[in-house]
């Protein structure tokens, strides 16, 4: 079962020992079972990542590694895809569950793999469960319509092919279908997928509509869960 589209900060559980890299994590993950090749200290090991997204992926690796370890990975995305090479730093541990490494160098086509792959399988997850809001944006080049299905309290992704640079500000409008009055957002852009959107992270969102959006989400987690559960019956 996927993980909810999570398309922003990372929240890392309880007890998990981090180091510091300066930066965050800004990309959605979905859960998985991937075979990874580790280089580091002169050795090689298989292991597996249980958690990909776009900036890095939690190994369940049976001894921890300290962080701050850097090392070499190899891993195939899908089986009809090539494998992807990258460097990794070891950011958190979870006792007696594995090691979350962020990637500190990959291609950037690599990247855009990893973020359609990770996009196409949120959104089949529950598309017909969750109705698309039509979204108005406004930035400094001008106010355009778009869609997205992907909402959480702390952004959403945004589905147009017209997309700003990372780090661009913008004003969203959209209705929950909630019989509430329109939601209004000042966002961020955080990542953009190529040909299809961009993933925005809100910096401005009264509390009672960040409420609304945590009901709305509710929602339609559950009506996914109770299809997918009458599915597999």
């Amino acid at each position: 079962m996927l993980d909810l589209y999570v398309p922003f900060r990372h929240r890392l559980p309880e007890g998990a020992a981090v180091v510091e890299t300066g930066k965050s994590v800004d990309y959605p993950r979905v859960t998985v079972n991937l075979p990874v090749e580790l280089s580091y200290d002169g050795r090689t090991f298989q292991e597996c990542a249980t958690t990909l997204g776009g900036g890095g992926m939690f190994l369940a690796v049976t001894t921890p590694l300290p962080t701050g370890t850097e090392m070499r990975i190899r891993f195939r995305p899908a089986k009809h895809l090539p494998a992807i090479q990258a460097k990794a730093k070891v950011v958190y541990q979870i006792a007696g569950r594995g090691t979350g490494i962020e990637f500190t160098e990959i291609d950037p086509q690599d990247r855009q793999v990893l973020l359609r792959i990770i996009h196409r399988r949120t959104a089949d997850r529950g598309r017909e469960a969750r109705v698309p809001l039509a979204t108005q944006i406004y930035s400094d080049e001008g106010m355009w319509l778009a869609f997205s299905r992907d909402v959480s309290v702390g952004g959403m992704f945004v589905e147009t092919k017209q997309s700003l640079s990372v780090g661009s500000h913008l004003t969203l409008r959209f209705h929950l279908d909630d019989q509430g009055p329109i939601v209004v957002a000042t966002a961020e852009v955080r990542y953009v997928l190529a040909k299809s959107g961009m993933g925005v992270q809100f910096i401005e969102l009264s509390p009672a509509d960040r409420e609304r959006i945590s009901a709305y989400v509710s929602r339609f987690r559950a009506l996914a869960d109770s299809t997918e559960g009458a599915a597999a019956a």
